[in-house]
């Protein structure tokens, strides 16, 4: 019997998933599947389908296992994908700007050290055949291998590259965690603390909301479900097996965004904006600002990250309200002012 390769041993099992409606036990995928047929059933074929199920998992796949009652042994239960969450939109299509621009994603993301999950995506766009992917995107000058046209050789090119801050790299560690039900240990440095604290989570979900990375799961020692922002996480993310097996809840991650917006809607700042200025155009045409008075009504969900932003824009904004608001940006600035004096500061001869 030829060998099957595992990406084709897998797309099969992702069929036979999808073509259930009450799901396949492991005996019948492994009679179905083609690379399992024919294999003696035994602990090297179990750890087949182990991998196999990780590596559909990691792709964004999402397997509904459905458990007999009174099953401990885990035979019994039946594997499938649900209807609908395959496939893009038939409507859904990337102009040729578009495409570029997820191509400097790629690069960015394996760059960033999620080297297997860039694989996978540009596995996926390159499946459509205008994808252009593999464009230079850096704009440094450089040489290029089609000729300038008088003869001359090559030409000097603008060529894009991508640069990435090194944020919030928690989250592979933490989504591989939550696919696993794994419980994660890592330091948590909350806004106002000068110490970080330990903290031991059971992951339910990452969400993404207004551009920053969250986890969603319950916090052991306050024995409460807790949203922890990635950027806060300050040491490396351990994961161990859970010392009590923990459900995650079907709506976890939709519930954790649906708080989200509502904190969103109803806490807002008035800042005075200079006009024309970088802050006003940024805060301007941020969504949910509106003006009041002069002053533009700007939504947030972290009063803590909005003070971060406004101090960055300088003497550009003055917050009108709330008190509580503008005080967080006074200390801001008074740090930063207090680091530049320090740092002229003059050692005494």
């Amino acid at each position: 019997m030829s060998r099957i390769e595992a990406e084709e041993r897998q797309f099969s099992l992702l069929l036979a998933l999808v073509d259930t409606s009450v799901g396949f036990t492991k005996q019948e995928l492994f009679t179905r599947v083609a690379g399992y047929q024919g294999q003696a059933v035994g602990d090297a074929l179990e750890r087949m389908f182990e991998r196999d199920k990780d590596a559909l998992r990691d792709h964004g796949i999402v397997i509904d296992v459905v458990q007999p009652p009174g099953d401990d042994s885990n035979q019994e239960a039946r594997y499938r994908v649900l209807d609908g969450v395959l496939g893009s939109p038939a409507e859904l299509q990337f102009d040729a700007e578009e495409r570029d621009l997820l191509d400097l994603a790629l690069r960015v993301w394996h760059e960033g050290g999620l080297t297997e999950e860039s694989q996978r995506a540009a596995l996926k766009l390159r499946a459509d055949p205008e994808f252009r992917g593999g464009l230079p995107l850096e704009r440094t000058p450089g040489r290029t291998s089609e000729p300038s046209g008088d003869g001359a050789g090559p030409a000097t090119a603008t060529i894009l590259q991508p640069r990435q801050r090194a944020r919030e790299s928690a989250f592979q560690a933490l989504k591989r965690a939550a696919d696993r039900r794994r419980e994660v240990v890592f330091d948590y440095l909350k806004p106002g603390e000068r110490m970080a604290r330990s903290r031991t989570v059971q992951p339910w979900a990452t969400v993404l909301f207004r551009g920053r990375w969250m986890l969603v799961g319950h916090d052991v020692g306050a024995e409460d479900s807790r949203t922890f922002l990635m950027q806060r996480i300050v040491s490396p993310v351990r994961d161990r097996a859970a010392r009590q097996p923990f459900e995650v809840p079907a709506d976890a991650a939709s519930a954790a965004l649906a708080k989200l917006e509502q904190i969103w809607a109803s806490a807002s700042v008035g800042v005075h904006a200079l006009p024309g200025s970088d802050a006003d155009i940024r805060l301007r045409h941020r969504r949910g600002t509106t003006e009041e008075d002069g002053l533009l009504v700007v939504h947030h969900a972290d009063r803590h990250l909005i003070a971060d932003e406004f101090t960055g824009f300088g003497s550009d904004v003055a917050i009108a309200w709330p008190a509580e608001q503008r005080e967080l940006v006074r200390q801001r600035l008074q740090r930063i002012r207090d680091a530049h004096a320090e740092h002229r500061e003059e050692p005494a001869s």
